[in-house]
């Protein structure tokens, strides 16, 4: 806008509060022909003073107050200290934005302050990305591990607390203590013996859940302390773990246990003796898919499609399998009559307990009550949507910790679920199946980089010869001990 295009007046209350409203969407400039450089700016909804000059060589535009606000005699005196300070060079929106965002950097300090370690991991398992169980594990490992930092405010943390912290869950110092009932001989007080509170007997070394708990601290750290434009000016304390004189993570190597060809004929033994019929299939289910524990825990009848031999579990965010992709897997001979009997023994279960309940006069109130429960059990096993059947409220197998002790106990092979995975898994690499295939049975993705795997595609048809060897090289080793053929009891006709 020229000078010849500007309009002036002189700035009143009067004569502006006279000026119309602009039109929607326009917007009309009114200068002061008293002071150059003030003016007031008209809306379709408002009026505003402003000031404008030039500094070096960018006109420079200065919002004031509504006219609502301050009064014309005010907004003057006002422009002539901003017109003042543009003259010598000083750009008050530049000021202004310079002290909104001290301002902001302030309050954020202070919100900050007083975070709270636990506030600081609610908000971040709550940022939506993280599965259930990664959730878990964070809250349990902190629970664990860091109990009695949660209500310490986070900036309180500092890099000698997370040292000393890392290296006591590494020795076993950080372990859950067990509660013991004990009579108080001094006051003779049998009949209400105290709780008390013993450290565990045998201190484990716990290296990997150091280094786990404290990635986790630090994650956790990093997201409370985040700035509005991704940066961390905040100083981590869980840095001084990787510093290079400190060097302090243990870097635990990946666990490679699996269950050893000479041993699979007496786990295979402990496990077809399980009283628990479910734990037992379970475990079988397993080994014999080489599923991830939660992947087989979570499968519905559903997902089980007898007439074409496979089953698939889900993918996506609501799935369960690890790369969020959908799996399909044939079901074997050996697979297919482990879930036929599974589903049938649901139904004989029910019909045993049932029996049971037929010499009920001759049984005592607990063993009534027993039999009841049993029946009980035996109609929710058999109603509920999940191949294997939990008792808690998730409905599915949640930790078989029991049934794996159990088996331990026997045969003295420790083992995890994820050993059964790592059998199967070697078991199919030594029979000379392409790394594809293998891949395809444990849906691992293939690397961006490996263009020929970017081709192929193995559909569940082209599983199902590879599926089948594995399960028969399984039971050739559950067969043969030492060269001597053995008795199984596992439920196959092939």
């Amino acid at each position: 806008m020229s000078d010849a295009d500007m309009k002036k007046i002189k700035l009143t209350k009067l004569i502006v509060d006279k000026l119309p409203f602009a039109d929607k969407g326009k917007q009309i400039d009114y200068y002061d022909t008293e002071l150059d450089g003030f003016g007031v700016r008209i809306s379709a909804s408002g009026k505003k003073y402003f000031v404008r000059a030039i500094i070096g060589t960018r006109r420079i535009r200065v919002m004031m107050k509504s006219v609502k606000l301050i009064s014309a005699e005010d907004a003057r005196r006002e422009a002539k200290i901003k017109l003042g300070d543009m003259a010598a060079g000083i750009d008050p929106n530049g000021v202004e934005r310079e002290k909104n965002r001290k301002d902001e950097e302030k309050r954020q300090e202070e919100k900050q302050q007083g975070i709270t370690l636990q506030t600081a991991l609610d908000d971040y398992v709550q940022k939506g990305k993280l599965k259930p169980r990664t959730v878990t594990t964070y809250q349990d490992l902190f629970r664990l591990y860091l109990a009695d930092w949660l209500n310490k405010p986070a900036v309180e943390i500092t890099r000698d607390l997370v040292t000393e912290r890392h290296r006591d869950i590494a020795a076993g110092k950080r372990q859950r203590q067990a509660l013991k009932k004990e009579i108080d001989t001094v006051k003779g007080r049998k009949d209400k013996p105290k709780l008390k509170a013993i450290a565990p007997p045998d201190a484990k070394r716990k290296e990997a859940a150091a280094d786990n708990c404290m990635r986790t601290l630090r994650a956790v750290l990093n997201y409370a302390f985040e700035d509005e434009e991704g940066g961390i000016p905040y100083a981590n304390p869980v840095n001084i773990l990787s510093s290079r004189k400190r060097k302090a993570w243990f870097m635990v190597d990946r666990r490679r246990t699996l269950i050893k060809n000479s041993d699979l004929p007496a786990w295979h033994k402990a496990v077809d003796g399980l009283d628990n019929s479910v734990m037992r299939d379970f475990l079988l289910f397993l080994l014999f898919t080489g599923l991830r524990r939660k992947e087989a825990a979570t499968l519905q009848w559903k997902q089980v499609d007898f007439q074409e031999g496979c089953f698939t579990l889900i993918g996506g965010m609501t799935g369960v399998t690890k790369n969020k992709e959908p799996h399909t897997l044939p079901l074997s001979d050996y697979l297919r009559t482990l879930l036929t009997d599974r589903k049938e023994g649901l139904k004989t279960e029910l019909a045993e307990a049932k029996v049971a309940l037929i010499d009920a006069g001759r049984l005592t109130l607990k063993q009534h009550q027993a039999a009841y429960n049993r029946i009980a059990l035996a109609e929710s096993r058999l109603a509920s949507q999940y191949v294997f059947p939990g008792e808690g409220k998730t409905g599915f197998i949640v930790e078989p910790k029991r049934a794996i002790d159990a088996v331990t106990a026997i045969t003295g092979i420790t083992f995890s679920c994820h050993d059964l995975r790592r059998t199967f898994a070697t078991l199919a690499e030594s029979l000379d199946l392409s790394s594809y295939t293998v891949k395809a049975l444990l849906n691992h993705k293939q690397q961006t980089s490996d263009v020929t795997g970017g081709y192929i595609i193995l559909n569940v048809d082209r599983l199902r010869e590879p599926m089948q060897k594995v399960t028969n090289a399984l039971l050739e080793r559950i067969k043969v001990q030492h060269g001597q053929l053995i008795d199984i009891h596992a439920r196959y006709n092939g």
